[in-house]
């Protein structure tokens, strides 16, 4: 009895699972020759899963900025490809500096007659693994896609470099008879661009306007007008300054914003045109007749214009259009403090709102004849 009892304490003192602890004093009690009761007890039990996840490691690098170069010779080569070929090369020019990995690697191939490489020959940078680190918040934050590169050849990567462009005032070259010969008019604007760009040292031409005169199907005059623009103040960008500023590729333009005011010249009208049976749809007859409208009043748009068409066997025989005009006045460089209407006017010369002249000319041509 004694003997259990002791087990019974001893277990607890090794801090033993509580399940012998407990099978040692009902053991205890029924060897005790008490209460034949016994107390039973179920457990849920959660296995944790088993395979954990691991964060990634960033080997930090010191790069040798002196070139590093390295040739294998035919020898070498047998029985290899050029991607065998150059893995090779690389490690003999890191061998012999202790580099791990090497950065922009240039290769030059030579082959012999029969197609067989006779050497090839590495230049680049080596880098040595100076320490590694487990990587951060701060370093994905700003661009993940940066830090998912695990092969070597992917981890170099080349600062943005920027530059302003500086556009002078407009200029104009205008191409000789002798320069003219022979040419149409995309082969002379091709010319005449050229000339401009190195008449005035450009790099870009931006508004670019010609205007040319033929005679008997041969260009006799050719005049470009444009601003030449040339790309100073070469620099390295800042992460910021390449988010807000939205670098491009090629040199881009954006127009200044300009607001206007709109100003009513007359009290809602009601105009009423016969289309002469024509075979115009809704959106061409639309137009049409806000044309005739805008240039009867003098006017820019219609305010809360509407439309109602009359047919006949499916054919519109008349176009009504209600709206009051209005003119754009107080045209000034948008304001921060501004708000705006994002439904612009038609753009002239755009082809997608540009009035078609034969419709329109057909429509004020009716309306002339109904006054």
């Amino acid at each position: 009895m004694k003997n259990l009892l002791n087990v019974a304490f001893v277990a607890i003192r090794k801090n033993v699972f509580p399940i012998i602890t407990i099978v040692a004093i009902t053991l205890f009690a029924t060897a005790c020759g008490g209460s034949s009761k016994m107390t039973k007890a179920t457990s849920t039990r959660v296995d944790l899963a088993s395979s954990v996840r691991i964060i990634p490691s960033i080997a930090n690098l010191d790069v040798n900025p002196v070139r590093v170069t390295a040739t294998a010779q035919a020898g070498e080569l047998e029985s290899l490809n050029t991607d065998q070929a150059k893995q090779n090369v690389v490690a003999k020019a890191l061998a012999t500096v202790n580099g791990d990995v090497m950065l922009a690697p240039r290769f030059v191939v030579e082959k012999g007659s029969d197609g067989k490489m006779t050497s090839i020959t590495v230049t680049g940078y080596a880098a040595m693994v100076s320490s590694f680190r487990t990587i951060t918040e701060s370093d994905v934050t700003f661009n993940d896609s940066l830090f998912e590169q695990t092969h070597p050849a992917q981890i170099a990567f080349n600062t943005m470099t920027v530059a302003d462009v500086e556009y002078s005032v407009k200029k104009s070259v205008s191409l000789s008879h002798a320069e003219l010969t022979g040419k149409n008019e995309t082969s002379a604007l091709k010319l005449a661009k050229e000339k401009m760009l190195r008449q005035e040292k450009a790099d870009v031409l931006f508004a670019e306007q010609y205007t040319l005169s033929v005679n008997e199907g041969a260009l006799t005059a050719f005049t470009l007008t444009a601003f030449p623009g040339k790309y100073v103040n070469y620099r390295q960008t800042t992460l910021r300054e390449q988010m807000a500023l939205k670098p491009t590729s090629s040199p881009v333009v954006r127009y200044q914003a300009i607001a206007a005011d709109i100003k009513p010249v007359a009290q809602r009208v009601q105009l009423k045109f016969g289309t002469g049976n024509t075979s115009g749809n809704e959106s061409e007859l639309k137009e049409m007749a806000r044309s005739a409208a805008l240039q009867m009043h003098n006017a820019d748009l219609l305010l809360n214009e509407t439309f109602y068409f009359d047919y006949q066997e499916k054919v519109i025989t008349h176009v009504t259009i209600c709206g009051t005009p209005a003119v754009y006045t107080n045209f000034h460089p948008l304001r921060d403090n501004e708000v705006v209407d994002v439904h612009f006017a038609p753009i002239a010369g755009d082809p997608e709102t540009e009035q078609k002249p034969s419709f329109l000319n057909t429509l004020l041509n009716l309306f002339k004849k109904k006054k």
